[in-house]
């Protein structure tokens, strides 16, 4: 009699969905529970739910006064800011694993074993690079990385912040894209400065040091964050094989190879 088990790689994705689900709102429950008792915590989850997040920062902001450095209002304000700043944690886990039938149906797979990842593939998945955007995700890092006490930290935290540095890093790199063609020309690469450099740099290594530790410590979600980690390992062992003298020439190398194999 044939086995009527489902294949591995469809149960790690559905494992993977549920993992992010529970833990990325920060709620230390899924966002879809229904909350007993109504906190500063579970309100804001709920205006999130609706898709409010200034509700929720307001909420959240007036709860710190009362409560400051209080890890899970931290946490679930960090989510505020990524959700006003157009920045889904959940949809971007999904579409930067190496299997693409694991991409939410969008076939956009950006790394795999043995394959070069498109850096400006991820330029699809990200809102457009305003100042306003910018300043959103960039907040939602600082208050994940600065502002919580590493031993208070939320289940999902370490997870949560290396994706929000992976959405500031590519950001801040379309921000470059003049045009907004999702492409880089040479003209718009010129533009980067050695400060930019160093920022998205320091983004990427950041993110993947996190990602390195995200499975275990945060109790779960080993497959997601090594495919995560599997697309930011992909772009900084290209970045560093590129040609250059500097860490900044490098970047512009691989970016504009990574814009011209992406057309």
């Amino acid at each position: 009699m044939k086995s009527l088990s489902k294949p591995a790689h469809k149960l790690s994705v559905n494992s993977m969905v549920i993992t992010l689900a529970v833990t990325l709102c920060g709620c230390g429950q899924s966002i879809f529970a229904s909350f007993r008792k109504v906190d500063p915590a579970a309100e804001a989850c709920r205006e999130l739910e609706k898709s409010d997040p200034d509700a929720a920062i307001s909420i959240l902001t007036s709860a710190l006064e009362g409560s400051p450095g209080n890890a899970q209002y931290l946490s679930i304000l960090a989510s505020a800011y990524a959700q006003r700043a157009g920045v889904d944690p959940l949809y971007l886990a999904l579409n930067m694993s190496s299997d693409s039938s694991s991409s939410s149906g969008s076939g956009l797979a950006l790394a795999s074993s043995g394959s070069s990842a498109s850096f400006t593939a991820m330029f699809s998945l990200l809102p457009s690079p305003t100042q306003s955007v910018l300043d959103d995700i960039d907040q939602a890092v600082t208050i994940l990385t600065d502002q919580i006490d590493a031993t208070s930290r939320q289940p999902g935290d370490l997870f949560k912040g290396a994706l929000f540095m992976t959405a500031s890093m590519v950001l801040h790199v379309k921000k470059l894209d003049a045009s907004g063609d999702g492409q880089l020309s040479v003209s718009d690469l010129a533009a980067m400065t050695a400060e930019d450099a160093a920022a998205i740099l320091g983004n990427l290594s950041a993110a993947i040091t996190l990602l390195a530790t995200s499975g275990s410590a945060d109790g779960g979600g080993q497959a997601a964050a090594a495919a995560a980690s599997s697309t930011l390992d992909a772009f900084s062992s290209q970045i560093t094989s590129s040609s250059g003298s500097t860490d900044q020439e490098k970047l512009r190398t691989y970016l504009s190879s990574s814009s011209s194999s992406s057309r």
